[in-house]
C-alpha cells in the first residue's frame, strides 16, 4: 500500500480536489460529497457509499444492471453480511475524507479532527501492516500530517500574530503557532490514550456494522465524540486558548483596511467607519471565551492600525501640498480629532444603550446630522459644500445615473453594506441574532 499524500495536500489547500472513486469535492465552506467532507458521516451513508463502490453505475451504458439507490432499505441484506466477511483491502477515499478539513474557522475544530484523523490512521496501520512497511507507512503519515498542522498554524500565527506584531506587540506569531502546537500534541496524548482505554469507542464489534472499523474519516469523527465528552485539558495561562485564536482571527478577517475609509467621505463618516471597526472588537471582547489579556491586546491594536491608516491618508495629502496646483484649502488633511469624536461617542452610546443594534442606528443618525450641521455650499472644504457620501449613504440612485452602469455593481446602498458587514460578523461571533442591526423602515430614511 502507498498512502498518496500529493492528494491530502491539494485537498488540504483549498484548490479543487480531484476525483475520487468517481465522488467530485467541492471547494466551497462546506464540502458536499456522498461521503466526507465537513458534515457528519452515518452508518447509513457509509452502507450506501460501499455498495455504490462494489456497484458502480455507468451511465453511458444502455444495458445497466445496477440502478441508483438513495436509501439503505435498497441495499441487499446479503451484501451487508458480506462486508463484514470481505478481506482487508486498502481505501483511499475513507483516507482522504478524514482530513478533508475547511480551512478557516473554528481552530478547535480543525486541531480536534486533525489530530483524531492521525491518531485513527495511526491505528489502522498498525493493525494491520507490521516491521518495514509499517514504518514506511508511518513516516509518511508523520510527515503528511504535520505538514499539513504546520501549514493550518502558520496561517492562524501569521494572521492574528502577524496583526498584532504590526501594531505594537512582539513575540505574537511564535505565541500562537506554539499554542496550536502545543493543543495539537495535547489532543495526539488524549485520543491516543483514550483509545487504549476503550477499545470499542465507537460501539461496533459484534455489529452487522463492524466493518466500519475500517473507515478511518467514521472511526476518528466518532473517537472526537467520545474523547471530546469526557477530556477536558484544562487552561493555561501561558497560552492563548484556540477559542479565542478563532474569534481574534474572525475578527482580523472582517477589519478590512484597504479602502476603508470612502474618498468621498468626510470626517464624520470616517469616523463611523472606524467606529464600526470598535464596536466589531468590543463585540470580540465580550465573548466569554476570550480572557481579558487578550481582549486589551486587541482592542490596543485595532486603535493602532486606524490611527496608522488616518496617518497615511493624511501624509499623502501633505505631500500634495507642495504641488502648486493642489489647492490645500478645498481639500485639506482630516481633522483626527472630529473623527475620534464619532468613533468614541459610538463606543458612549454603546455603554449607554447596551445594545449593538440601537446603538449603530443612533450612531449613524449621530455622524449624518453632525456632518449636515457643517455643510455649507458656498463654503471652501470641498467634502462638506457637497457630500456625496452622505448623499448616497441611504440612496445610491443619483451615483448611477452618473457612471455608466455595469451588471458587476454593488448595487447595495452604503448603509446596506454596513448592516449586512456587521450582522455577519456578529453571528459568526456571538452565535446570537440579538446582536444584529435590527432595522425597521424609519431608520433606513435619510
Amino acid at each position: 500500500m502507498q498512502i498518496n499524500t500529493s492528494s491530502l495536500f491539494v485537498n488540504l489547500n483549498g484548490r479543487p480536489p480531484a476525483l475520487h472513486n468517481g465522488f467530485f469535492k467541492l471547494g466551497d465552506k462546506k464540502i458536499h460529497s456522498f461521503y466526507g467532507g465537513n458534515t457528519e458521516l452515518t452508518k447509513e451513508n457509509a452502507l450506501l457509499y460501499r455498495y455504490r463502490m462494489a456497484n458502480p453505475i455507468k451511465i453511458f451504458e444502455k444495458d445497466q444492471k445496477y440502478k441508483p439507490i438513495n436509501d439503505i432499505s435498497d441495499v441487499p441484506r446479503e451484501f451487508l453480511a458480506q462486508l463484514n466477511e470481505e478481506k482487508y483491502s486498502w481505501d483511499e477515499f475513507r483516507f482522504q475524507s478524514a482530513f478533508d478539513i475547511e480551512w478557516g474557522g473554528d481552530l478547535d475544530y480543525i486541531v480536534s479532527r486533525l489530530a483524531a484523523s492521525y491518531v485513527t490512521a495511526s491505528e489502522h496501520l498498525k493493525f494491520h501492516f507490521n516491521g518495514t512497511e509499517l514504518e514506511e507507512h508511518m513516516d509518511q503519515l508523520d510527515a503528511a500530517v504535520s505538514k499539513v498542522m504546520n501549514q493550518r498554524a502558520d496561517v492562524f500565527a501569521e494572521n492574528v500574530g502577524g496583526f498584532l506584531e504590526s501594531n505594537g506587540f512582539v513575540g505574537e506569531k511564535e505565541k500562537i503557532y506554539d499554542t496550536i502546537a502545543f493543543e495539537y500534541n495535547n489532543k495526539i496524548q488524549q485520543y491516543s490514550k483514550y483509545i487504549q482505554q476503550n477499545s470499542d469507542y465507537a460501539h461496533l464489534k459484534g455489529t452487522e456494522y463492524e466493518w466500519l472499523s475500517n473507515d478511518i474519516a467514521y472511526m476518528a469523527q466518532e473517537l472526537r465524540k467520545a474523547c471530546d465528552t469526557v477530556q477536558d485539558p484544562g487552561a493555561s495561562e501561558e497560552r492563548y486558548s484556540l477559542e479565542e485564536i478563532s474569534l481574534a482571527n474572525r475578527l482580523v478577517q472582517d477589519l478590512s483596511f484597504d479602502g476603508l475609509f470612502d474618498s468621498l467621505g468626510n470626517e464624520e463618516s470616517f469616523g463611523l467607519d472606524a467606529g464600526m471597526l470598535l464596536l466589531k472588537t468590543q463585540l470580540f471582547a465580550e465573548n466569554n471565551m476570550v480572557s481579558k489579556h487578550f481582549a486589551d491586546k486587541m482592542t490596543s491594536a485595532v486603535n493602532t492600525r486606524i490611527d496608522d491608516i488616518i496617518n497615511k491618508i493624511n501624509n499623502r495629502i501633505l505631500r500634495l501640498y507642495d504641488d502648486p496646483y493642489y489647492d490645500k484649502e478645498r481639500s485639506p488633511i482630516y481633522d483626527k480629532s472630529e473623527i475620534y469624536d464619532v468613533s468614541r461617542m459610538m463606543l458612549k452610546i454603546y455603554k449607554e444603550k447596551g445594545n449593538y443594534s440601537a446603538t449603530i442606528l443612533a450612531s449613524i443618525e449621530y455622524a449624518l446630522n453632525r456632518s449636515k450641521s457643517k455643510e455649507d455650499k458656498n463654503g471652501i472644504i470641498d467634502r462638506y459644500k457637497m457630500n456625496y457620501y452622505w448623499k448616497r449613504f441611504y440612496d445610491n440612485s443619483d451615483c448611477y445615473r452618473q457612471f455608466y452602469y455595469s451588471e458587476g455593481i454593488d448595487k447595495r446602498t452604503s448603509y446596506q453594506k454596513l448592516v449586512d458587514s456587521w450582522n455577519a460578523y456578529a453571528y459568526d461571533v456571538s452565535k446570537f441574532n440579538d446582536c444584529q442591526i435590527r432595522a425597521n423602515r424609519l431608520s433606513v430614511l435619510a
